[in-house]
């Protein structure tokens, strides 16, 4: 396929944590969860602050080139989406996940079925609700021919042993494509959209540790034993299925002048940036690393006051309703 066109889709995650139906449910099962710490239970992993809706609208801003965008979600749709809009459906966890397990508040158990997506392209980019788009984009940032470019950044693997779930979950990845293929890469996930291919996906997850994956997809919150989908973007890059991009503050600045030039007037310029909710100055943290893609984040450190600040912050960007809103 390399030099020919492709179409590439877009997967979203995505929940909303606000319903008190969804609520309820998840509160007759999360006194279940071994871990019980805020990184695996609390409310900020599924709060909902319209972020979908403004990441929508930066993708037909940003990045018109995708071909069908698929929401996955646990039986709800969000009210203000146009679902006649022939480039988007809803996925519900029922179509892709095991019937017994359900309902699940796992993203790495709902991530380890994404493959399943009836009609997903063998190319695609997979995405939280709080990911966006802030400068145009085409396939090439993506995709390199026909190549997923996996972007990683610097991870400390000592400091993960005494952080939380998700850091000990790429830890384990690490390891074992260490043990599976004898590659050393020890770097993490960019925390933003992700390119895969789907023949990939689907490989490792029926065929590489496969107990592992059956036993991830099985659980109703994450665990720290869970399989993560960082094991398919370094299986990707350790067979040579995909290229692999380091970013950080410098890494679209080029040569050591420029580098120089970026460090004393403090303004960088790199691929992607989390923008924390309590951050204080959103704009200021974007005209500084001056990203492609950013990560409106979210944690139990954002007040709701945090919360309005950042809705007002992504109307600023994209004030202009999209195709995708009724």
């Amino acid at each position: 396929m390399h030099g020919e066109a492709f179409k590439i889709d877009l997967v979203y995650m995505w929940v909303d944590g606000n319903d008190p139906e969804w609520q309820a449910k998840r509160n007759c099962y999360i006194g279940d969860s071994a871990d019980q710490s805020q990184e695996v239970v609390g409310a900020a992993r599924w709060r909902d602050n319209d972020e979908l809706r403004y990441s929508l609208r930066s993708v037909e801003k940003y990045a018109s080139w995708i071909n069908h965008i698929y929401i996955v979600t646990d039986g709800q749709c969000p009210a203000w989406l146009n679902t006649a809009n022939p480039k988007i459906s809803i996925v519900d966890h029922s179509e892709i996940m095991p019937q017994g397990i359900l309902p699940t508040f796992s993203s790495t158990a709902i991530e380890s079925c994404i493959h399943r997506i009836p009609g997903l392209s063998e190319h695609f980019i997979l995405g939280n609700d709080d990911t966006l788009f802030v400068k145009p984009t085409t396939k090439e940032i993506f995709f390199e021919g026909d190549k997923p470019i996996v972007r990683l950044m610097r991870f400390d693997r000592q400091k993960a042993l005494r952080r939380g779930n998700y850091h000990k979950m790429i830890r384990r990845m690490q390891e074992y494509i260490v043990e599976d293929f004898g590659k050393k890469i020890y770097l993490a996930p960019h925390h933003n959209f992700d390119a895969y291919l789907r023949s990939d996906y689907e490989y490792c997850v029926n065929n590489l540790r496969a107990d592992k994956w059956c036993a991830t997809s099985q659980n109703r919150f994450r665990t720290d034993n869970d399989m993560h989908r960082a094991y398919v973007s370094y299986y990707m890059v350790a067979s040579g299925h995909a290229k692999m991009r380091k970013v950080g503050r410098y890494n679209n600045v080029e040569g050591l002048f420029g580098r120089i030039k970026a460090f004393f007037a403090n303004r960088f310029a790199n691929d992607s940036r989390c923008i924390n909710n309590y951050s204080r100055d959103y704009h200021k943290q974007l005209r500084k690393y001056n990203p492609i893609m950013i990560c409106a984040n979210d944690s139990e450190r954002a007040t709701d006051g945090d919360a309005l600040r950042m809705k007002k912050f992504l109307e600023e960007l994209f004030p202009q309703k999209s195709s995708f809103e009724k």
